[in-house]
């Protein structure tokens, strides 16, 4: 078995088995003295490297990872959009009139959701290095729950839009923390096929959200059709919430579902990523070296813009309900958006886990795809309706692969806690960003403002994934040259497991 005892900040003792086949018979004790972060995966990872580990076993162990921790994480991501859409399903029956909506305050209240979510984001990050990701990602269920079932008590935009806002400040930690969990567990050639896992169950979320809301319209009650979606999309995260407390683990040290050889196992996996696995010190000097390393700005930059599209979520149903459908018509005809993201999903970040170094070349493929939809939703006549829905269904159905694989990057190609969490932090600042802009540009039907933005948004996120991708193979270059020049001395094993950035750790090649 492994032994594991904190002596003080700067030691870790660790016992293992010699070997994993060996029934657990206790090995030496070994004391590492750790002066940078990390240090309970250091401690495994000296100790693992000596271990006589089979590829058999290491699938073993990734497949028992896959299937303790990617139900969780699957279900949680099913859970937020449906929280975060219930607001779009209950727009069709009546909210608005029954809350006394008027001008722009529907626009606010969709944009209000991401104000939270900007406030909060970065508070959030440092919450997530300073106590254990599972359990303040659960509390943090936990309360987006309550707040999209208190959303049905609401009586005025006030009321909607305070609730709003604070459910996107709980919201606001779930890519963060599913991105440092994923990081934490995968390699990074494993990485985009997790990813895909998870952000799918939007795809999800959409087809059942839209099957649902077409079931509430079939409701007779004395109670508002409009307040269904909340109370029912709350209840479901709040009793989830409980279950996430005792199940999801926070890293794979603690990980229950492993026993501890296995953990030592899982930690070593990763040791290739470069990036580390887990700080609880903040660095002043990583953040800053994040502020400054261009290809966070490009990925931010291209994800703030893309997700101007935002603004389309909430304005989903009042956009196909404009092209002459039925209320009941327009809650079915949201299902296929899910069908096309699910499968586009599938498809591209399967190419970009099994063919090395696509991830860049496959967003900018499928954002293109995205594009040609803008367009034709904005170019199309109002008389052809079928033709205006496939180019809505293309332009929402394949943007999330650029929005998926764009996180990958960051979380392959960046290194250092802190300077991983500063990225995503600028990441999600202007992703709110976006999300906020992108409602406002919806003012009245037919919504042409709004459209004609989504258009020049998809061509500023293809600008800028072609110059990061220039930029990256300029960097990987670099790198090469400086390790061929000094092969020498440099040890791969002398920066494992350290806490340094990818600038600092020669041995960190971008993942293209």
């Amino acid at each position: 078995m492994v032994a594991l005892a904190r002596k003080s900040h700067e030691s870790v003792v660790v016992e293992l088995p010699a070997s994993v086949e060996d029934g657990g018979e206790r090995g030496s004790v070994a004391t590492v003295d750790i002066k940078q972060g990390d240090d309970v995966a250091l401690a495994y990872y000296y100790k693992a490297r000596d271990l006589e580990i089979s590829e058999a076993e290491q699938k073993r162990v990734l497949r028992k990872i896959d299937l303790h921790l990617m139900p969780l994480l699957m279900v949680s991501g099913f859970l937020q959009y449906l929280d975060k859409q219930s607001l779009n399903y209950s727009v069709i029956y009546e909210l608005r009139e029954d809350l006394g909506l008027v001008g722009k305050q529907f626009s606010w209240v969709s944009s209000m959701f991401y104000f939270g979510y900007l406030v909060w984001q970065f508070p959030s990050l440092l919450l997530l290095q300073k106590f254990p990701v599972g359990k303040y990602f659960s509390l943090q269920v936990l309360a987006w729950g309550v707040f999209s079932f208190l959303m049905a008590s609401t009586s005025n935009f006030g009321g909607l839009a305070a609730l709003r806002f604070l459910l996107g400040a709980a919201e606001s930690v779930q890519l963060a923390a599913f991105i440092i969990i994923t990081n934490m567990y995968y390699k990074r050639s494993e990485q985009p096929y997790r990813l895909m896992l998870w952000y799918s169950m939007n795809g999800v979320a959409i087809i059942a959200g839209g099957l649902f809301a077409y079931g509430v319209g079939h409701i007779n009650s004395n109670v508002a059709l409009w307040k269904f979606p909340f109370i029912v999309c709350g209840s479901l995260s709040t009793i989830w919430s409980v279950v996430l407390f005792f199940l999801l683990p926070s890293n794979p040290a603690s990980a229950w579902f492993l026993n501890e050889t296995e953990r030592a196992i899982a930690i070593s996996r990763v040791y290739e990523n470069k990036t580390g696995v887990e700080s609880k010190v903040f660095k002043r000097e990583q953040a800053i070296e994040a502020l400054l390393d261009p290809k966070v700005w490009l990925n931010a930059i291209a994800t703030g813009s893309g997700n101007i599209l935002g603004g389309v979520g909430a304005f989903a149903g009042l956009i196909i309900r404009g092209f002459g459908f039925t209320k009941l018509q327009t809650q079915l005809l949201q299902c296929p958006t899910g069908l096309v993201e699910l499968i586009s999903l599938i498809v591209f970040c399967t190419i970009a886990t099994y063919v090395p170094n696509s991830r860049l070349a496959v967003a900018m493929f499928a954002t293109s795809i995205s594009l040609a939809g803008s367009i034709m939703l904005y170019a199309v006549d109002i008389n052809h309706r079928w033709a205006l829905i496939t180019g809505f269904w293309l332009m929402v159905g394949f943007i999330p692969n650029s929005f998926i694989l764009g996180l990958g990057t960051v979380s392959a190609n960046i290194g250092g806690y802190t300077k991983k969490l500063t990225a995503q932090a600028i990441f999600f600042i202007l992703y709110s960003v976006g999300n906020i802009v992108g409602p406002q540009l919806y003012t009245t039907a037919p919504y042409r403002q709004g459209l004609r933005a989504n258009v020049v948004s998809l061509v500023i996120v293809l600008t800028c994934n072609i110059i990061n991708l220039a930029y990256m193979i300029y960097e990987n270059r670099e790198r090469r040259k400086y390790l061929a020049a000094n092969k020498d001395h440099l040890k791969e094993e002398d920066y494992a497991f350290r806490d340094l950035t990818d600038k600092k750790n020669p041995f960190c090649l971008n993942v293209l």
